[in-house]
């Protein structure tokens, strides 16, 4: 069975036994069956289901089901967006504005500085990070502006320090899991332990995988899998992957690449190689795990882009490709095969940027937390 099937057959069977307990123990107001109201809300994008919670306390009740939120996740309407979070000197703005490209918003105190400094990962609209300093993880959902502390698991033992985390589901049971690699306080070069967090859970679990390699930079998920670049022989890139499912690491096969970085195309693993003076070669996984030359991003519109040193992929914001050069924003429309400046309320320099998929999923239901940390900008 595909893991495709097993979301199709897990979101059924999640969904009815939603439907069961809601219509078992409250009221209905709606003259729709319950089954189609879900059907219906469930092929609206998430702006609009944000809007509707509103209209009655049964819309608001089935939005709100984390059953419900998990299931539209999977529906592929909603298109990646490019997360920008203000750092703390522009925080007391309360910066908060989503279109079609973008979600821009400032960060809660109680977590800015864990978020600017920390290992971090993104996944489904759920961001997740360590907080290097008081050895606690926190889990953030950006356009509920929800976040909690998993304050009840337990904090890192004193002889390991975090060095990568990353979040993802598992495509058979549909559950979340965040996966930490610790460095020896010791030995900090390289990651030699592993841990999972399950969904709900109060502990980590040490699993015997661990990566074969350093890891660089911040994950992609994308086919049921965490990857991260990794220190490769030769200069060439390599990606280390962590199948959620098998709780397993191991190398993903790629194009031979010196200088090129991971990125999200729209839920598929991405590498733009920037090893060309005048140009971006955008690759994307298939499912066959085929690797195929996508965009060529030339870069001398609207003006040459000098040093790739300065030049960051963001990922996708819509049906655009988005890239961070030096404090400017550019977008590359595969469609028009043009790139040009954007210029947006509340850029600031400090401001730190990934891909992300919005959603209603939240933190608070997904982990059992009991208490919903105060978003105070």
């Amino acid at each position: 069975m595909s893991c495709k099937q097993s979301q199709n057959i897990s979101s059924s069977k999640l969904s009815s036994m939603s439907s069961y307990q809601s219509s078992s123990s409250k009221p209905r107001t709606s003259s729709l069956p319950l089954d189609l109201l879900r059907d219906i809300l469930s092929r609206l994008p998430t702006i609009s289901l944000l809007k509707l919670r509103s209209v009655c306390r049964e819309w608001r009740d089935v939005i709100d089901d984390p059953h419900f939120a998990a299931m539209h996740t999977t529906t592929g309407i909603e298109s990646p967006r490019i997360l920008l979070l203000l750092g703390p000197s522009r925080s007391t703005e309360h910066w908060f504005a989503v279109d079609n490209e973008f979600l821009v918003t400032s960060l809660p105190k109680s977590a800015a500085r864990s978020w600017l400094y920390g290992a971090r990962a993104s996944c489904h609209g759920l961001l997740c990070f360590d907080d290097l300093c008081q050895g606690l993880t926190y889990l953030l959902n950006p356009l509920t502006r929800e976040i909690i502390s998993l304050t009840s698991v337990e904090p890192w033992r004193v002889q390991w320090r975090p060095h990568r985390i990353g979040i993802g589901v598992d495509c058979l049971t549909r559950r979340y899991k965040i996966v930490r690699l610790s460095c020896s306080i010791d030995c900090a070069a390289r990651p030699i332990k592993a841990e999972v967090l399950d969904q709900g859970s109060r502990s980590w679990r040490d699993i015997a995988s661990v990566p074969p390699s350093h890891l660089l930079g911040g994950p992609v998920f994308a086919a049921g899998s965490i990857h991260w670049e990794a220190a490769g022989g030769g200069g060439l890139v390599r990606i280390s992957s962590f199948d959620i499912t098998k709780e397993e690491f191991a190398w993903t096969p790629c194009p031979e690449l010196r200088d090129a970085h991971l990125v999200d195309l729209r839920g598929v693993l991405g590498l733009v190689d920037s090893s060309h003076q005048e140009r971006l070669d955008v690759w994307a996984m298939k499912e066959s795990g085929r690797w195929v030359k996508q965009y060529n991003v030339r870069l001398n519109s609207p003006c040459p882009v000098s040093g790739h040193w300065f030049l960051t992929v963001l990922g996708c914001g819509g049906r655009k490709i988005v890239f961070k050069y030096l404090e400017s924003l550019l977008c590359y429309n595969p469609a028009t095969d043009e790139l040009e400046y954007v210029q947006r309320a509340g850029d600031a320099p400090d401001r730190r940027a990934c891909s992300i998929t919005i959603s209603l999923l939240s933190p608070a239901k997904l982990w059992n937390a009991n208490k919903v940390l105060p978003w105070v900008a």
